[in-house]
């Protein structure tokens, strides 16, 4: 009999005892045709209840029958104690969902890969120092020239990409249509290309799109947003939108999920970062600085690389400060150049709100534990309870394993009834 028979089997068990009942039947009802005794019969055959047993093993899955008997009988103990039941399921949930809703914050800002090629590889170019206020300080903004500098001298160990800081912006995508808002992000024209990112729709900026300033009025719309604006209508590509003084022509739809590298904010329109008007001055910091190192680089040397180069751009600036001490002048030339892993991204909310949401993540544990611990005692009573019924249980035959798969079971069920409902808790 085939596996998959003797499965099918386990739900025909009233069936499969009048199979064994008939066979048995027909073997002695063969025998006595034969002319043989009917006591020698029995003896032959040997107990009944042993016979019918082992008929019956063989046309199931015994410790597959065990266990679905272990579940019946564990939704009638369920059922026969609604309030002891109900509260370890709630008490249970609420655990179960606060945990899987503080991960999920967690894991959305802190741990998620971004959906790019080698995320690994990334790394945030951050600024630390002392502050106008003596403290220390860490900031990841940067002038455009100052990042040129860069790009130029590290293009053999490491790939620079430019992206703005998220801007909400007013936009029109037809004179007579009202203003809405979108986020918008300046970006590198490699920017795709070196994340390995295709189009849906039309195709994406690329290097020669990022060469002139205000020569490429492009736009790129992330897939996010293409379905909520348009539909995802084909015949977007083509069209323009206004902002500001400026028309842009969308000329592609990058494919989900990607929504840009910040985590905490979705970006919905990406232009070419010549187009900001703010590449040609050094004394505006306004987009982070992405590293993808390039296989086999080493990250000590080029950190200090870009240090140097950095310090020696600020030192040409700082010529020009005005309003500014020697002592703060001194400081902010004092800065270090360090690469921060940023293969979750970057984002201002991550160094906010790390801190509180390590806190509440260990919080959250805590309640898990508590839960738990209440639970077990719930149980541990009840298993006193049922004292009388386990020794009913060993002396009809029942081992000690038997005993535990029952109860684990039971436990079980207790669990998964309580995981569903968490998880709706934590949505």
């Amino acid at each position: 009999m085939s596996l998959w028979s003797r499965a099918i089997n386990l739900f025909r068990g009233e069936q499969v005892s009048r199979e064994i009942e008939e066979e048995l039947a027909t073997h002695v009802t063969e025998a006595i045709a034969e002319g043989r005794d009917p006591s020698e019969i029995r003896n032959a055959l040997g107990p009944a209840l042993q016979i019918r047993e082992q008929s019956r093993d063989l046309r199931i899955i015994p410790w597959l029958d065990s266990l679905r008997a272990d579940l019946i009988f564990a939704r009638r103990q369920l059922m026969k104690r609604k309030v002891t039941s109900a509260a370890c399921v709630l008490s249970l949930a609420l655990a179960i969902g606060s945990c899987t809703a503080a991960f999920r914050l967690i894991d959305a800002l802190l741990l998620r890969p971004l959906p790019v090629k080698n995320p690994e590889q990334l790394y945030d170019l951050t600024r630390h120092l002392i502050g106008f206020d003596g403290k220390p300080t860490s900031y990841d903004q940067w002038a455009y020239p100052s990042f040129r500098r860069m790009r130029d001298a590290v293009k053999d160990q490491a790939e620079l990409i430019a992206i703005s800081y998220t801007l909400t912006v007013d936009l029109t995508y037809q004179s007579n249509q009202e203003m809405e808002k979108a986020n918008l992000d300046y970006v590198s024209g490699g920017m795709f290309d070196s994340f390995g990112l295709r189009p849906i729709a039309g195709r994406l900026l690329s290097a020669s799109d990022d060469l002139t300033p205000g020569a490429h009025p492009y736009a790129v719309l992330s897939h996010d947003y293409w379905s909520r604006r348009f539909g995802k209508d084909p015949n977007v590509v083509g069209r323009t939108l206004r902002l500001g003084d400026t028309l842009y022509q969308i000329v592609g739809v990058v494919q989900a999920p990607f929504t840009g590298t910040s985590p905490g904010t979705v970006t919905d329109i990406f232009l070419p970062a010549m187009m900001s008007g703010k590449t040609e001055r050094d004394d505006q910091t306004w987009l982070r600085t992405i590293a993808r190192v390039k296989p086999g680089a080493a990250i000590g040397p080029l950190q200090a690389k870009l240090n140097a180069i950095s310090h020696a751009f600020e030192e040409e600036r700082a010529k020009h400060f005005v309003g500014m001490n020697k002592i703060q002048t001194a400081r902010f030339l004092a800065e270090t150049v360090t690469m921060e892993p940023a293969a979750a991204g970057a984002s201002s909310l991550q160094g906010d709100y790390r801190r509180s949401l390590l806190s509440l993540g260990i919080l959250v544990v805590l309640v898990l534990l508590i839960a738990c611990a209440n639970v077990a005692n719930l149980m541990t009573a009840q298993a006193s309870a049922r004292a009388r019924e386990m020794a009913l249980r060993v002396s009809i035959g029942a081992g000690r394993a038997r005993l535990v798969q029952l109860v684990l079971v039971e436990s079980g069920c207790l669990a998964l009834l309580a995981s569903a409902l968490g998880g709706l808790f934590a949505w």
